[in-house]
């Protein structure tokens, strides 16, 4: 298994990562997967409007598992991701094919597991957060679309791709040097993502009567807490009573807007982020269970273990390959 550990704040800087991690150059932003690993590519296309493309085709024939770090710096990306995974047998090459856009922020730790015969496809669309605010605020009356995205860029919300979005993809897929104006077309076609994305969150505001209750001074506020909260896995997480400091309002309140933003009860988002930092402690292969237990607060390894069991159904043993614990 290869596990890929990253952190970037442009395509530009991910793929000299890639480069590097695997020992090989990079031609014309076009970085190709080695045959070591599996076949394809990954492709960087920086746009005229600001925007910054990065094209991914490729077949596994290994495991992976990449691991973006939180930076400080804030962006987005809007991913648009089709995965075919062959399931082999004696009789037949089965393949199930997942599909999802989202919206990811760069203030949160990602991980992604792709197996081997992975058949990976995906539109990955970089901004910054001034050019998303730019964006928006060209449109009228979208001020609660902001606040949307202040709640929901706390977790992952995926969303099926439905025809349109796969067709879009795929001509930016199919869109190559040979391709009259190529930075043109793609540049109009991802302009056309983010139109229906953003759309789409506008219709489902207005379907469902959304009313945001939380003000931007809650929000700063609940971000800080969020900081707290996760930085060191090593020692017991604050109290809600030091968080309701923190924050400047009342324990309850913290409680009520902190689920409604984050999607989970504090010590539960705080246990969630625990476990994923030590499932991607041990995907790298670096540490024992005991390095890992320890490194995220727990000194007896029994609790580490049905803790993550309770999390991934499998223990942490089961994630090394020399099983060395």
């Amino acid at each position: 298994m290869h596990t890929i550990e990253f952190s970037h704040i442009n395509f530009e800087e991910l793929l000299q990562q890639y480069s590097k991690h695997f020992a090989t150059k990079i031609k014309d932003n076009f970085f190709e997967i080695p045959t070591s690993i599996g076949k394809g590519y990954l492709k960087y296309i920086p746009l005229s409007n600001g925007l910054q493309v990065l094209i991914k085709d490729f077949i596994l024939n290994d495991d992976i598992t990449l691991q973006r770090l939180r930076v400080k710096e804030e962006f987005f990306i809007l991913r648009l991701d089709e995965i075919s995974l062959t399931v082999k047998d004696k009789k037949t090459n089965d393949e199930e094919t997942k599909s999802s856009v989202l919206l990811a922020n760069s203030a949160f730790d990602w991980i992604f597991l792709l197996k081997k015969h992975t058949h990976l496809r995906s539109i990955n669309i970089l901004f910054s957060k001034e050019w998303l605010h730019d964006f928006l605020d060209k449109e009228r009356n979208i001020g609660y679309v902001k606040k949307y995205l202040s709640l929901k860029l706390a977790t992952f919300n995926y969303e099926s791709l439905d025809v349109e979005y796969k067709r879009l993809m795929y001509e930016i897929l199919n869109c190559n040097e040979h391709t009259p104006f190529e930075s043109l077309v793609v540049q109009n076609r991802v302009m056309l993502l983010i139109e229906r994305f953003f759309s789409r969150i506008f219709i489902k505001i207005n379907d469902t009567n959304f009313d945001l209750k939380v003000s931007e001074d809650d929000l700063q506020r609940l971000v800080k807490v969020e900081e707290e909260l996760v930085k060191d896995y090593s020692v017991p997480p604050p109290g809600i009573p030091k968080l309701a400091r923190m924050a400047a309002m009342s324990s309850s309140k913290l409680k009520i807007i902190f689920k409604d933003i984050y999607g989970l009860p504090i010590y539960q988002y705080f246990q969630k982020h625990r476990m994923n930092k030590a499932k991607a402690m041990l995907l790298s292969q670096k540490y024992t269970v005991k390095e890992v237990g320890l490194e995220i607060g727990y000194s007896n390894l029994s609790n580490f273990a049905k803790a993550f069991k309770k999390s991934f159904d499998q223990l942490p043993s089961d994630l090394l390959e020399n099983k060395n614990v």
